[in-house]
């Protein structure tokens, strides 16, 4: 009994370490409210109209009645980061368990421990910033589609469960489109590669991608909320106790997307500019690890494997409008190194050669020389988690002590 259970612990070590760890950081480390801005969206359902972000509030609605309260919202808000916690922790398990070269599971653990170390581990959907962001919810999703691709064999299930999954996510937020929609295009097209262009899969990842590319559309720019400013706010505060903030209502429902970049980017670019590339320069250990794997992968295939490696890093050209149009660089962020992580260990799951080819070589490099890759987890516990507007406070102390010193030095 006791071989069986620690052949079980051994088995499932990374599922319980990565889960304990993020379920334990929830427990001691969440925000204590749902942030100010996205309260509104726990008591927005679909009687006050239709368009994005009104899905959770009418299944709160529907868990709760005519009123939610807000410590309702708020337990709704910890049980779905829980459910996230779980998801993770299951999928980083899974792909793990898969490696059967002891270098590339050296390899995938050390991107599982790097990731959850960094500042876009799920840790920052709890911050006070963003606690309670949809981006939660997406996430979520975003995950559950892996086990969707790696457990659903029937094509036709399978592509049918990607296209209510990714319209339930527009629904959610219609920013999914370009935040987490380009991890769906890399199961698609991974898919497709390896079945050989099986048409059936063709066939029906064109007609998912459609299907949820012409609910964005109409999400973003054909609904939207019944009723003007004043009597929105007036019909809401008579649904919940939650202290609701006008502002994101007015920006989010009476806005253009002109008024948006106007009012909300242009102001912010010199600030965006200045700390989005220090934050870029800062973080190379990140991305510049992500891109080391993908262009070992493209380096060890043959012709048609880089077409299908360069097809998937072109899904990231996704993320271009809403860091040029829209304020939440540190969300944008985060969900650029979430789909970069999530990317890498999905091929690595569905062992494709290239890139596991690439881990192999990461995992060769680790165990003969573990010190830089030790100090590069060092280095990126060193960052606080992403905020949504704000960039980590680690870029802007940066700046600031390096400006001190170069007047020090040049008065001295």
């Amino acid at each position: 009994m006791i071989e069986k259970i620690k052949e079980w612990l051994s088995k499932y070590s990374v599922v319980l370490m990565v889960g304990s760890f993020l379920l334990y950081s929830v427990y001691i480390n969440r925000a204590d409210d749902i942030y100010s801005y996205v309260k509104a969206w726990y008591v927005l359902d679909y009687s006050y109209g239709f368009g994005s972000r009104l899905l959770i509030g009418s299944i709160l609605h529907l868990l709760c009645g005519e009123v939610v309260m807000d410590a309702a919202a708020y337990h709704f808000v910890v049980t779905a980061l829980c459910l996230l916690c779980i998801a993770v922790a299951l999928f980083a398990g899974y792909v793990y368990r898969r490696m059967e070269d002891k270098y590339t599971k050296i390899a995938v653990l050390f991107l599982i421990v790097f990731y959850i170390a960094s500042p876009a581990s799920p840790e920052y959907l709890w911050t006070i910033e963003n606690m309670g962001r949809l981006d939660t919810y997406l996430f979520l999703i975003t995950v559950l589609m892996a086990f969707v691709y790696f457990k659903v064999k029937n094509v036709y299930i399978r592509y049918l469960l990607f296209t209510i999954f990714g319209i339930a996510a527009v629904f959610i937020h219609q920013v999914y489109f370009f935040l987490f929609f380009p991890f769906l295009l890399v199961i698609m097209l991974q898919d497709i590669w390896k079945s050989g262009w099986d048409k059936r899969k063709v066939i029906c990842a064109v007609c998912s991608v459609l299907s949820i590319s012409g609910f964005f559309l109409y999400m973003q720019f054909g609904s939207g909320i019944y009723y003007d400013y004043e009597t929105l706010m007036t019909r809401l505060n008579e649904h919940t106790d939650l202290p609701l903030d006008g502002a994101p209502m007015e920006a989010e429902y009476f806005w253009t997307l002109k008024d948006h970049f106007y009012k909300n980017m242009v102001p912010e670019i010199p600030h965006h500019l200045k700390y989005g590339f220090m934050l870029v320069c800062m973080l190379v250990p990140v991305w510049g690890g992500y891109l080391w794997a993908w262009l070992h992968a493209i380096g060890h295939s043959h012709k048609r494997q880089k077409i299908k490696y360069i097809l998937m890093l072109c899904t990231n050209l996704a993320y271009l409008p809403v860091f040029m149009l829209m304020n939440d660089w540190g969300r944008w962020f985060a969900a650029l190194f979430i789909v970069g992580f999530l990317d890498i260990m999905l091929l690595a799951g569905d062992e494709d050669e290239g890139m596991c080819h690439a881990l192999r070589n990461l995992g060769e490099a680790i165990t003969c020389n573990p010190m830089p890759f030790i100090l590069a987890i060092l280095y990126v516990v060193t960052f606080e988690k992403f905020e949504g507007l704000n960039f980590p406070e680690q870029v802007t102390d940066f700046y600031y002590t390096t400006y001190n010193i170069k007047n020090w030095l040049l008065h001295h």
